[in-house]
């Protein structure tokens, strides 16, 4: 394993055209790195935080690193079958939900930044574990006060299982994703959308740190994604994969669906698969100048053949019954049910 390893997200700064990247080691040291479109490293950061973290996805604004801090712990037994070779190494973790706040990490984006003091996270007074995030922005008021708006997908400690992830069993190499269903509708234990909103005085002292559903949305949903060409910046519209609830035996997991988000008015659209079909992630290829003027990829599963299907949504017409653009076979030897992790990037 190298000892630096970067994380699973990468981000795109459209208004700066820099490409964000984040690795970390095994003493807790991030280093947030800047890329310019040749791939030339343009800056690099370290931020060491002396804690037992698990740091998946991460988020930015015009000013910060925004990092959610899962917390984690060794897993003694998982840690002896791992290193004894009869496990993978995944089940040397657990989760550690002995504290009921959730850290929340700002890191400045400038190494000459003279604000608050980075090292002492702001706590969000729910426990949570979170997922993906959409997107990020701040605003700062004439007075010098700032306000951050987050969107993403979290779940509770109690959900998320390091030993049957998405209910992948390693032993038997299937998946059995009835593991990830919850009996009843424990919406704030599944995975499901989340605004967080966190005001900032004029010296960095947190003011105000709130976590709510992201447009009252219950149905459990994640890999939530944005227009690119906004990420960083003031969003309207999120997508998202999300589950119907229609069906009676995995009511929650696998998702079944593609919503479409409209964070201004509230509104929710969709558009679904068909029956024993799922899928994966979405991603967003923007078409034209308008935020929602694009195209969504998902793959979708057919679980009766056991096939992948590459579909592709005009955005502009989820809720509409002429929003599927194309569906196309995969060959069966490139199945890939839940996605990869990702973004559409132009050729310019």
């Amino acid at each position: 394993m190298p000892p630096k390893r970067l994380l699973s997200h990468y981000k795109l700064d459209a208004r700066r055209n820099r490409l964000l990247m984040v690795s970390c080691n095994a003493e807790d040291m991030l280093l947030p790195c800047k890329y310019d479109s040749n791939f030339k490293v343009l800056g690099k950061q370290e931020f060491n935080i002396p804690d037992h973290l698990m740091i998946h996805d991460w988020a930015f604004t015009d000013t910060h690193y925004i990092l959610f801090a899962n917390r984690i712990k060794l897993d003694a037994v998982g840690a002896m079958t791992a290193v004894c070779g009869t496990s993978p190494m995944i089940t040397a973790l657990s989760v550690n939900p002995s504290k009921a706040t959730s850290p929340i990490y700002l890191l400045p984006r400038s190494p000459n930044e003279n604000g608050r003091d980075w090292r002492v996270p702001i706590e969000a007074s729910s426990q949570l574990w979170l997922l993906h995030v959409a997107n990020a922005y701040e605003n700062l008021d004439e007075n010098g006060n700032m306000e951050m708006e987050i969107h993403a997908s979290a779940c509770s400690y109690e959900w998320f299982n390091f030993q049957k992830l998405f209910g992948y069993d390693w032993q038997s190499g299937k998946l059995d994703p009835s593991i990830m269903n919850i009996n009843g509708s424990q919406s704030k234990t599944l995975p499901h959308l989340i605004q967080v909103s966190i005001n900032l005085d004029v010296n960095g002292s947190c003011q105000r740190c709130d976590v709510e559903p992201l447009n009252q949305w219950n149905k459990s949903s994640d890999f939530p994604v944005i227009n690119p060409a906004f990420s960083g910046s003031k969003n309207t519209y999120i997508y998202a994969a999300a589950s119907s609830g229609s069906r009676s035996a995995l009511p929650h997991f696998p998702f079944d669906m593609v919503a479409k988000l409209n964070v201004s008015t509230k509104s929710v659209l969709t558009w679904s698969v068909g029956s024993r079909r799922f899928i994966g992630e979405p991603a967003f290829i923007p078409k034209g100048s308008e935020e929602d003027d694009g195209y969504i990829l998902v793959v979708e599963y057919a679980v009766s053949v056991q096939r992948c299907y590459l579909v592709i949504l005009d955005s502009k017409r989820i809720g509409g019954e002429d929003a599927l653009v194309a569906r196309l076979e995969v060959p069966k030897h490139l199945n890939f049910p839940l996605g990869f992790h990702g973004f559409w990037a132009t050729a310019e």
